[in-house]
């Protein structure tokens, strides 16, 4: 396995916009580095958690994933879509936008049915992990290695709308805009 191709992969697409990175930016965004905490927690505790499912689970599929990659693949640019008109043009119904503050079970459950994860996790099994070795602990050594790498670009998204709070705050609609944006073309991206 090469070692700058693995780190190159996981860094790249932990850092590039997704649903959680975006979802952690708005929350922090609206509350604050600390008072978004209960739904980053969640967010982080389900990426781990997935990771380690999708470990689990991928060497048992390793020979059926190409044949349910394109299923995953309609479902995650169905998700990014739906998350793109929540940010882009959902209105609120009467309660203020900013007062509905996301709890660690909605950024749990975000996570173990977020697309870009999932596919995240099968593509590092499937092409960087599982083609070079079986052994068990070089497997959660790598898989490990993915999971924090995956939580600390997560936690910079979420640290990047905390600093950033006023001057999102004075460009909501653009900043919506840009975030609705960023999720179709991670739709897009999901097939080309």
């Amino acid at each position: 396995m090469s070692i700058v191709a693995f780190l190159s992969y996981v860094i790249i697409t932990s850092i590039t916009p997704g649903p959680s990175n975006i979802l952690m930016m708005t929350e922090a965004r609206r509350f604050g580095f600390v008072g978004a905490w209960r739904f980053s927690s969640g967010i982080l505790a389900g990426f781990a958690a997935l990771g380690i499912m999708s470990g689990a689970f991928t060497t048992g599929l390793y020979h059926v994933l190409p044949v349910v990659e394109p299923y995953f693949k309609m479902a995650g640019a169905a998700y990014l879509l739906y998350l793109a008109w929540q940010i882009g043009w959902h209105k609120s119904s009467g309660k203020d936008y900013r007062e509905a503050q996301s709890s660690f079970l909605s950024g749990f459950m975000l996570q173990l049915i977020n697309v870009k994860s999932i596919l995240f996790f099968l593509t590092v099994m499937s092409a960087f992990i599982l083609p070079f070795t079986h052994s068990y602990g070089t497997i959660v050594f790598y898989l490990s290695l993915s999971i924090v790498i995956g939580c600390l670009a997560l936690l910079l998204w979420s640290g990047f709308g905390s600093m950033f709070k006023t001057f999102f705050a004075i460009h909501d609609k653009s900043f919506r805009l840009v975030m609705c944006l960023l999720l179709i073309y991670s739709a897009i991206r999901i097939f080309i």
